[in-house]
């Protein structure tokens, strides 16, 4: 589905038709005068005289618009859907709502929101404190005005908290992440191809080694089976977002020192294309007849009623801004301040690792790391289904992070299995902290220092500033993997000793980005970020593989004209042209007009 795209600069707030919010609840003193208008198309504007108050009526306004979305999504996030509308067949082929909250339960992405929140800094405390008190005054004080699937589903609005806030954003998180549950099906393929060159491999958590003729099947099946990275393919590094052009030696030089510091032997080539969601493109001042930049994002998602993205603009005591999020968060995905507008795609990095532990069934709840058994943490929990009786969950979590064996595929007889994922693992740190930054930002630069904050999911962003500066940078923490790790960490990991964890995660400073490239246009439409001089991994986005259908008609667009005004650059956002179409017909009227060759009927 496409949305309207965003014309940013300079920036202009719509408050032509708007109408006063009634029935507003009293917040407390200290969040200040707060007022909540809309414009004709029920787009809440929230103006207050701090950030706090900003933040309790954007909540406050949410509660008011999507509510029932807000919860049921929470329900999702929290494993609890089973518990108000039973088991019930889900859309994916095979799994019910009680898989779904299994599967988040083990996981355990709730539990991390929770233990998360207390490490974050005293103001984003503050603030998502603030916006769930907005969303509790509304929900508490209009009971009658809640959608009547409220009470027809059993679902109570339960106090809003920040927990939630954050799991809403990682909600929406999951949709362009990959989860690690697959990497045991490539750790036994690579495994069975060592096999037969060695005549026994010690693998953590199986028990005696199978027999020749079992390896050397498995084998011819790793090799018929083998993913495409492992046939590598030329690269065509000429639609990459950020060329050998863009960068200085020094940084190539820093980047370099930083792989060789960390034993990345990767050329970036040949990795496969990744995941084809959305794209936005940004023209700068030596392109613009304004003088500033003019951005427009095009976030591709499928219709939904009512739609995945929430649209609000916040204004408080130092940021003033306006774009989409998600129902329950306060982080704008895409959007712009006063000064500084960005767009957003997915770029589909791999964040999550499956760490394969070593057992052993005379020491249940144990497992062997650094020579030394260590305890797991067990315990139980009840799932409640809706006109059944309810199911006891066993959960378990090792150091690596919550052991996923019931739902990771792949796993081998008695193999045990922990995920170590972001965000899950991230204890002290949130997107959200670098998201006030964003807002606040004054210029470009300002903005890019802040973009360091962000964290999940994994993104291309694209932005421009008033002075008509314009920037990419790839965004999330990318784990730097183990020098031990197979196929350069795309394989599940020997969780038996600590040489095998992550290193940390990839500088904000060394990854991919461009600032005011020689073009004066910048664009994402899920091609590669950079070209394969780029030595660092960043899993599906690493290297070149030429352009997707959609990047090379941005391409053709953006760079077909000198200057382009506003409305150009808007016109990019109805253009519904197939470049790769439009090439094969071409080719076929030269074969048939020119040519004289017959074509096939």
């Amino acid at each position: 589905m496409k949305y309207q795209a965003w014309l940013i600069l300079p920036f202009v707030a719509l408050l032509v038709g708007l109408s006063a919010e009634s029935g507003f609840a009293d917040p407390k003193v200290e969040y200040g005068k707060i007022e909540i208008l809309r414009d004709p198309w029920g787009v809440p504007h929230i103006f207050s005289e701090t950030d706090a108050g900003a933040m309790y009526g954007l909540g406050y306004a949410c509660a008011e618009d999507r509510a029932f979305q807000m919860y049921y999504g929470l329900r999702i996030v929290q494993g609890r859907v089973s518990e108000i509308l039973g088991d019930r067949p889900l859309i994916r082929r095979g799994q019910t709502t009680v898989d779904s909250d299994k599967k988040y339960r083990i996981q355990g992405f709730y539990r991390a929101a929770q233990r998360l929140v207390p490490n974050l800094d005293e103001e984003t405390r503050a603030l998502l404190h603030a916006y769930s008190e907005g969303v509790n005054d509304y929900t508490q004080n209009h009971r009658n005005k809640l959608l009547y699937l409220f009470s027809e589903l059993g679902l109570e609005p339960e106090p809003w908290t920040p927990a939630d806030c954050i799991a809403s954003w990682w909600r929406l998180g999951n949709f362009f992440a990959g989860d690690g549950l697959n990497d045991a099906l490539h750790y036994h393929q690579l495994k069975g191809d060592a096999e037969l060159s060695a005549p026994a491999i010690a693998r953590p958590g199986r028990g005696p080694d199978r027999p020749a003729a079992q390896r050397r099947e498995a084998s011819r099946e790793a090799t018929v089976r083998r993913p495409v990275r492992d046939f590598p393919l030329p690269s065509d590094d000429t639609a990459a977002v950020v060329q050998r052009g863009d960068v200085r030696e020094e940084w190539l030089s820093q980047v370099q020192n930083f792989a060789r510091q960390h034993g990345i032997m990767v050329d970036g080539s040949g990795s496969p294309e990744g995941p084809q969601f959305s794209h936005a493109w940004v023209v700068g001042r030596n392109k613009s007849t304004t003088q500033s930049a003019v951005l427009c994002s095009d976030p591709q998602t499928p219709v939904r009623n009512p739609s995945l993205f929430y649209e609000f603009h916040i204004a408080g005591k130092t940021f003033n801004a306006r774009g989409i999020g998600v129902p329950g968060s306060p982080v704008i995905l895409i959007g712009w301040n006063e000064h500084v507008a960005w767009g957003v795609t997915a770029l589909g990095a791999d964040q999550a690792d499956l760490f394969l532990l070593q057992t052993d069934p005379d020491r249940p709840n144990e497992y062997r790391f650094d020579g030394e058994w260590r305890e797991l943490k067990v315990w139980k929990e009840t799932l409640p289904i809706k006109g059944q009786d309810p199911v006891t969950l066993e959960l378990k979590e090792s150091h690596w992070g919550p052991v996923v064996t019931p739902i990771a595929a792949g796993l081998r007889p008695g193999e045990e299995a922990s995920l170590k994922r972001v965000p899950l693992c991230e204890t002290t740190r949130e997107t959200v902290q670098g998201f006030w930054g964003m807002i606040r930002a004054k210029n470009g630069e300002e903005f890019a220092r802040a973009l360091e904050g962000w964290r999940f999911p994994s993104a291309n962003l694209v932005f421009g500033d008033q002075s008509g500066r314009i920037g990419f940078w790839t965004l999330g923490a990318i784990p730097l993997r183990s020098r031990q790790a197979l196929d350069a960490g795309n394989a599940a990991h020997d969780g038996t000793e600590s040489r095998y964890d992550w290193q940390g995660f990839l500088p904000h400073d060394l990854m991919p980005h461009v600032i005011d490239p020689q073009p004066g246009v910048l664009f994402s439409a899920n091609h590669r970020p950079i070209a394969s001089f780029y030595p660092l991994p960043l899993g599906l986005s690493t290297g070149s593989l030429g352009d997707t259908v959609r990047s090379w008609r941005l391409r053709q667009l953006l760079t077909s004209k000198e200057s382009l005004t506003p409305a150009d650059v808007l016109r990019v956002h109805y253009d519904s042209v197939n470049a790769a179409k439009k090439g094969i017909l071409a080719a076929g009227y030269h074969l048939r007009d020119v040519m004289r060759s017959p074509l096939p009927g």
